[in-house]
């Protein structure tokens, strides 16, 4: 029995034990005996609508209420740092190898560019949708006329920004925003991350003149975070976590082309927004070439949620 959508299983459970034996037997083999299509009840052995004679609920267990709740945070926390952009980067090609034309202080300041993209047509703009134009983005990236001259040749030439009727569009090999199913055929066989755009700002913004080359780190280990753990590694797509081969500083050092692994310990450290890390540090030996590093997920992260408290808690 229901009243205004309120079921009262007592009166339920009397009314049942009421029936005569044979209905009730009908009633059980009728709950037992029947298929959902399209929301409706069917009898399976005569084709009757039965809809109006029971009470159908979606069976939910602990792993998909689970599953709901990591999405949900995944959801708060993208919210929590203004939302994201895919970047797109070649597994374990380093972006110097990919922008050979670009300098440290270039790749950072390409990676603040990419927190503009519009949704699904790259167009460069505002939050409030207005376009961003050649004086308008030199203004942005606060950098000298001259300077700004020459980088932004260097985009227009190098394929990274384009000149259209519509206003200066990126590279979506590059940066994306929209849904992945709809994101262009060149970015296929490309790997990805998210990248947080309020982050990416408040960091740029806290770096200026010739210290800004110094937060192109954070663009250049884009290919060798783990996407589930976000720990730097050799093997960034594995999902084992047994199998993972964490990275060494003195070989991370290696692949971003820093002689003296000291200096890239100091330029990680540096990095901080709000007076916390965007890298962190563990070892189980005293040879600070063999500490192994983790980024904060506030800045980037890959993976399905269901590992980020986990990776959060090593940031407070």
């Amino acid at each position: 029995m229901t009243t205004n959508n309120y079921r009262d299983f007592k009166a339920e459970q009397q009314a049942y034990k009421d029936l005569h034996p044979n209905t009730r037997k009908q009633v059980v083999k009728m709950t037992q005996d029947f298929i959902m299509q399209d929301g409706v009840a069917i009898d399976s052995e005569t084709g009757e609508i039965i809809t109006n004679k029971l009470h159908v609920e979606p069976k939910i267990n602990g792993e998909v209420i689970k599953g709901k709740q990591t999405v949900d945070h995944l959801a708060e926390h993208q919210t929590a740092h203004g939302g994201f952009v895919f970047a797109f980067f070649e597994a374990y090609r380093s972006m110097n190898g990919r922008f050979p034309f670009l300098s440290k202080s270039d790749l950072a300041r390409l990676m603040f560019i990419g927190t503009y993209v519009s949704w699904q047509t790259n167009h460069l703009v505002y939050d409030n949708g207005r376009p961003i134009n050649k004086k308008k983005l030199g203004e942005l990236l606060g950098m000298s006329r001259n300077a700004y001259a020459t980088f932004y040749k260097s985009l227009i030439k190098n394929g990274i920004l384009t000149e259209s009727e519509t206003g200066l569009m990126v590279d979506p090999s590059l940066f994306y925003r929209g849904d992945l199913s709809n994101a262009p055929e060149q970015t296929k066989n490309l790997q990805y991350t998210r990248m947080f755009r309020k982050t990416i700002r408040d960091l740029y913004n806290m770096f200026n003149g010739r210290s800004i080359k110094k937060l192109s780190v954070v663009y250049e280990i884009l290919p060798y975070v783990n996407f589930n753990y976000n720990i730097i590694c050799h093997n960034p797509d594995e999902v084992q976590q047994e199998k993972i081969i964490p990275m060494t500083l003195a070989e991370l050092a290696q692949k971003l082309g820093y002689a003296d692994h000291r200096k890239l310990i100091r330029a990680l450290r540096e990095i901080k927004l709000d007076n916390v890390s965007v890298f962190g540090f563990f070892s189980v030996e005293r040879d600070s070439r063999k500490k192994k590093v983790v980024v904060n997920p506030a800045v980037i992260y890959a993976g399905n949620g269901k590992h980020l408290d986990a990776i959060k808690i090593l940031f407070r």
